[in-house]
């Protein structure tokens, strides 16, 4: 198991990473959106360097907001075109794996539809991803469509797309993280931690909320051993830290 922390996309890179390395995280979740870390204004050889200095590991993060699921052929097109931007600097940066969010709809479009929606642009992502030597994994958000069962029949219909399991997301909706674990082991490759009280995605710190820690770690250490990033989105950092320090004792335990 390897800890890893995001940097604040509102805030300079540089210095975010900074923070990350000198408080012995393992990687750095690099989020790439609005405001200060768009693709065009990240310099690769100067965050490169900091990367290196402080020997973190790294995995991508597009922006969550990206209309992957848009009714909309023009607007999907458009999003995978911006997607190519975030891989361009994740291939320089060294970055392996890259994460996309789902995408639903709404606006009374059905299920079914917000799949193949999604399923298109995802085909698309995943070649494009490929030419940047990137993998791609899809992560579910936190509406009532992310449901193991629509996630599965999305990895099933596109080739080589990977599975990225937020726990908090997992914990919404009356699911279970443990469900999306068991169902999807075997495409899982990157994981966010972080817990909320079932009702609304807070990224509290560990022990906050309703996830059973014990149970999720447990089944989570039986089936995986990658990276997990603690999404804990505090001004008070020292609880991201509180959280990663009870994570590692958990799963010593087991």
């Amino acid at each position: 198991m390897k800890l890893g922390f995001p940097n604040n996309p509102k805030r300079c890179l540089a210095k975010e990473i900074e923070w990350i390395g000198s408080h012995g995280f393992d990687f750095v979740d690099l989020f790439l959106e609005e405001s200060a870390t768009t693709p065009d204004k990240i310099d690769c050889p100067k965050i490169s360097d900091l990367l290196l200095k402080y020997n973190l590991e790294r995995v991508g993060h597009t922006a969550w907001y990206l209309p992957i699921g848009s009714p909309m052929r023009t607007i999907r097109e458009a999003a995978v075109k911006e997607a190519a931007r975030y891989f361009e600097v994740f291939q320089k940066l060294g970055v392996r794996l890259v994460t996309i969010h789902a995408h639903w709809p709404g606006g009374g479009f059905s299920v079914k539809e917000g799949l193949a929606f999604q399923s298109e642009t995802l085909r698309k992502l995943v070649k494009t991803a490929k030419d940047y030597h990137l993998s791609l994994m899809y992560e579910p958000v936190d509406t009532s469509e992310d449901k193991v069962q629509n996630v599965t029949a999305l990895l099933n219909e596109v080739d080589g797309l990977l599975f990225h399991l937020d726990i908090g997301h997992a914990n919404l909706w009356g699911r279970k993280p443990g469900e999306f674990i068991k169902a999807l082991h075997g495409k899982l490759v990157h994981v966010h931690l972080h817990d909320n009280t079932r009702n609304m995605d807070l990224h509290l710190p560990m022990g906050c909320g309703t996830v059973d820690w014990e149970d999720t770690l447990k089944t989570l250490k039986y089936y995986y051993d990658g990276t997990i990033t603690i999404e804990v989105f505090s001004r008070d950092r020292d609880y991201a830290l509180l959280t990663r320090d009870k994570v590692r004792k958990l799963w010593e335990r087991f």
